[in-house]
């Protein structure tokens, strides 16, 4: 019976049962539950009270395979085997879900006593399973291949316990691998950080999830997702570590394509940006030494509001072509020397919005398009062309405005000379909170203040 174990062990197994995240059973050999934690007892729908003392057939889906199963793996047990199996069982209120079970057989003095279970809810897997299996035939292979491996260590990395998935998946037996270190599968540059890891496990905290590479026997390098537990004796030290594991290779080599897509897919877009700002400056120097300035101003703004590297560097392509819509604006009108008249200057205004629409069609992972139509809207609704105001404008454009109006006064155009920077700072700080976001302004003049100049 279950009371014949030694009381280390049930030290050992309450804190187990307190502390796993997985479902925890222990049975006699005749079947019936000695012993339950909360995450079993959750996972089926029962209370400690509906499953001691009762054949774990309750939980079988009710069909003779199932329970031709559970039957043969419980033959298993008695014969002081170790088994894992993926299976359906079937919580209090008849619906069925997928576990993985793992037992373990008790033993006292050579005597097989209980059976030790472990349940883990697959269900979530298993539907990724199926709907990968429906996608291409390479595929399958990979996903019927996948075991989760389970290890169990000492602190000082002895390895007590090894699952059959675990010795083929480092080729190597249950004899070979029991009593030797698992330093040897991390490789050196990782053991420091490994080891941290585990240390940081608490009692508070006593599970963590770490992916890892891990070396195989051959010395190939692949990479693993582990769960960690680290299991306590009554006075808080650590005695031992349990870890499921599983091959997570394909999904790392995945994620470092679609890194190197990315870096393509920007690279092309940087290209793109720059196209589009060369053609402004065959038309128009002007203008594109002027979406220069603006780039420049905008990112050291944003880089003193603490924004992300992502966004920054969506404004500093927004601001290299935010008056890209001044490319259909006569060169008459454009560079005219004189001010304009009403209908000129009403003809100069659609140049947001024709940018914008310019752009619409090009799938940047930025609101580019957004940004160019919002340039000219002021916060207290007296821009333009939609006179939006306050939350209406979006981040990127509040920063974009201030910097548009500072470099544009800095600089010399036909009509005018460039007003002197302390102007340009004033004009800038009177409109804050009217025209420009606070913010963007405080954080433009201390940007000037720590002696920005616009690179010509």
């Amino acid at each position: 019976m279950i009371s014949e174990l030694d009381p280390d062990y049930d030290v050992l197994f309450q804190r187990l049962f307190d502390n796993s995240p997985e479902g925890v059973v222990i049975q006699d050999l005749d079947g019936i539950v000695r012993k339950v934690n909360k995450a079993f007892c959750e996972m089926f729908g029962y209370s400690p009270e509906e499953v001691l003392g009762k054949d774990l057939d309750i939980l079988v889906a009710n069909d003779e395979t199932l329970r031709s199963e559970a039957a043969e793996r419980t033959k298993c047990a008695t014969k002081g085997e170790h088994f894992v199996f993926e299976s359906v069982r079937q919580r209090k209120d008849g619906s069925r879900f997928h576990v993985l079970a793992f037992g373990v057989p008790i033993t006292v003095n050579g005597k097989l006593v209980a059976i030790y279970g472990m349940y883990r809810d697959i269900s979530d897997r298993k539907r990724a399973e199926e709907e990968l299996q429906r996608s291409e035939e390479r595929y399958r292979a990979i996903i019927q291949q996948q075991k989760e491996l389970i290890v169990r260590y000492t602190p000082d990395w002895t390895i007590t316990f090894a699952n059959e998935a675990y010795c083929k998946y480092f080729s190597s037996t249950p004899e070979e691998i029991i009593g030797t270190s698992m330093i040897v599968h991390v490789p050196k540059k990782i053991r420091a950080k490994t080891l941290k890891h585990l240390e940081s496990l608490s009692i508070e905290h006593p599970t963590a999830i770490s992916e890892e590479e891990t070396v195989l026997r051959s010395g190939e390098i692949r990479w693993q997702q582990w769960d960690d537990t680290a299991l306590f004796d009554q006075a808080g030290n650590v005695v031992e570590y349990q870890s499921v594991g599983r091959d997570i290779t394909d999904r790392k080599q995945m994620e470092e394509s679609l890194r190197l897509s990315g870096e393509k897919f920007e690279k092309v877009l940087d290209e793109t940006v720059k196209v589009l700002a060369g053609s402004m400056r065959i038309r128009d120097v002007y203008t594109a030494d002027h979406q220069e300035g603006v780039a420049q101003l905008a990112r050291a703004i944003g880089e003193e509001m603490g924004l992300s590297e992502d966004t920054l560097k969506g404004l500093w392509m927004a601001a290299l072509i935010h008056d890209i819509g001044k490319l259909h604006i006569p060169g008459e009108i454009l560079n005219k020397p004189t001010t304009l008249t009403g209908l000129e200057y009403e003809i100069v205004k659609r140049h947001s919005e024709v940018g914008a629409e310019t752009l619409r069609g090009v799938s940047f992972p930025w609101p580019i398009a957004q940004i160019i139509a919002q340039h000219h809207e002021r916060m207290d609704g007296s821009g333009y062309p939609r006179g939006l105001k306050g939350d209406q404008i979006i981040p990127e454009v509040r920063i974009l405005a201030v910097a548009d109006v500072m470099e544009a006064m800095c600089s010399h155009r036909p009509f005018r000379p460039a007003y002197p920077l302390h102007v340009a700072l004033e004009t800038i700080r009177s409109g804050a909170g009217t025209l420009f976001d606070e913010k963007v302004v405080k954080a433009c003049l201390n940007v000037f203040e720590k002696g920005f100049g616009f690179v010509r």
